[in-house]
Order: structure tokens, then sequence, then C-alpha cells
């Protein structure tokens, strides 16, 4: 038995066009299935501590990697699609769209569960044919990476607290005030640096000397 028992029809869907073309019905039926997570911080090297300064940089992409079914065996309903024509419609998930210059963004849709994203690897696997050599049943292993628009993200954010200090680790050759043009496009604000660092001398920082920046 090619198929498991039970199958739950799954949709893929393409984001990416107006209006939202049909959508691909699939079976999924997974005994798990699990989605990976993840941050990126970058490691600061300030001399003499024993271990170096973690400062988060960004979230990274949600990665979810599921095997679908197709089965051209169970045909209800008036002329559905073969598992020919739905391969094709899921190959344009990875195939350039000259409008967008890249492939479209999908939504993965089974139950309660919705994914959005884009296909980073399709993989295909033909179980069964047809005396005349049509794919009867395939197998579609798809890796997605979780998309959200940057405005949405930017609304979605809301951050609770004000303060957004940071860790600055002054470089060779660099001064306060240079930092302070750097940080809040104002050469003229070092001072609020030296401040929040109870610097007494702001003209011999040490390089490596790790600096709060403070939110103004």
């Amino acid at each position: 038995m090619d198929l498991p028992g039970r199958i739950v029809n799954a949709t893929l869907t393409n984001l990416s066009k107006v209006p939202t073309p049909p959508s691909v019905e699939v079976q999924f039926n997974p005994t798990e299935y699990g989605i990976d997570r993840g941050a990126s911080y970058a490691e600061l090297q300030v001399p003499g501590l024993r271990t170096p300064l973690l400062q988060f940089v960004r979230g990274e992409a949600q990665t979810l990697t599921l095997e679908l079914f197709l089965d051209g065996t169970v045909r209800p309903g008036i002329n559905p699609p073969t598992v020919e024509q739905r391969l094709g419609k899921i190959r344009e998930f990875v195939t350039i769209d000259p409008a967008l210059h890249a492939p479209p963004v999908c939504r993965f849709q089974w139950l309660y569960i919705v994914f959005d994203g884009v296909v980073t690897s399709l993989k295909e696997k033909y179980t069964l044919f047809g005396e005349d050599g049509r794919i009867l049943r395939a197998r579609v292993t798809l890796t997605f990476k979780s998309y959200e628009a940057v405005e949405v993200q930017l609304r979605e954010m809301k951050l609770e607290s004000p303060d957004r200090t940071r860790v600055r680790v002054v470089r060779e050759g660099e001064t306060l005030a240079s930092i302070a043009a750097e940080a809040y496009g104002n050469a003229r604000l070092w001072r609020d640096i030296a401040e929040a660092n109870d610097i007494d001398r702001p003209r011999f920082v040490a390089p490596g000397t790790a600096l709060r920046i403070r939110a103004l």
C-alpha cells in the first residue's frame, strides 16, 4: 500500500498572484511533523572578559519540511486534475515568476495548521504508473522557509519596553564623536555616550571598550 490508511486533504496556495488562483489539493497524513525555529546573535569580543557579549541581531526564518501524496487512482468530482497537472502547479512554487522576478510565496494549509513561506526544496518520487505511462501516484517532499512582509513584521513587533540600550565595542581609530554620528546621526551627542558610561576622559577611550548606547 503506497498511501497511508487515513488521508486528510491539504492545500497549497499561491499568495503572490492577484486574484489568488485555485489551491492545489494534496493528501497529507503525518504521524509527526516539526518546525525549526532560531535566532541569530553576534559575539562581541571584549578584552578581559571571560566570555564574549552576545547581541541579538535578528530572528531566523522558520523551516518546515513535509511529505505530500498525490493519488490519481481515486478521482472524485467531474474532470479532477491529474497527478501530472498537480505536479505542474506545485513546480510553480520553485519557478521564477516573470512579474515577481522570484518564485511566489506559498501557503500550506492542513486542518488548523497554516504556514506561509517560500519553497526552498522540491523532491518528487513516482510510485505508480498507468498502462499508458501516466503517473498515478507520487510522493512530494517540500521544504519551506517562512515569509512575512516587512510592514507586517514591523506592525506586529509590539515592543513593550522603550529602553533600546545596546552595547557597542570601540574599534581602533574611533572616537566617541564618530560613534555618536553612527548611532545617532549627530557627532555632537558624544556627551550622552560619555555620561551613560561614566567616561571622564572622552578623548582616551581604549579600543575594545564596551559602551552602552542608550536610545534617545
